[in-house]
């Protein structure tokens, strides 16, 4: 696993791993093109990613899914329960808080890496 978070807890190797493991079962839990799709809306939100993402071919229950993490980095109070309920019947309730885990945990990378988090932990 690599990632400025990781980078960052490098002096700490038990909790590296802890982390690594976290984030790696968090993504295991979803298809692995819809933890893709969520980590580079997430990362198009901070402005780190500028490939549009094409959502033409993806269906119903995915587009609400990239639209909802894409809502979460500054958005997430707005969300309404409604919306919530929806990405529960799409993913059902444990995909929707592996999901929601995953989205956190890419708008955390993405802030990290906006800070050099790496770098200020070394200082």
């Amino acid at each position: 696993m690599s990632g400025p978070v990781h980078a960052a807890l490098a002096s700490d190797p038990v909790l590296a791993a802890h982390y690594a493991e976290f984030r790696s079962r968090a993504e295991g839990a979803l298809d692995p093109a819809l933890v893709a799709l969520v980590r580079q809306a997430v990362a198009m939100v901070h402005g780190i990613d500028a490939a549009p993402i094409d959502d033409s071919a993806l269906d119903e229950g995915t587009r609400a899914a990239i639209a909802y993490a894409r809502r979460m980095p500054f958005e997430h109070t707005a969300i309404t329960d409604a919306e919530a309920a929806a990405m529960v019947a799409h993913l059902g309730e444990p995909g929707f808080v592996a999901f929601s885990v995953v989205t956190a945990l890419a708008d955390a990378e993405c802030r990290a890496a906006l800070v050099d988090l790496p770098g200020l932990a070394a200082a």
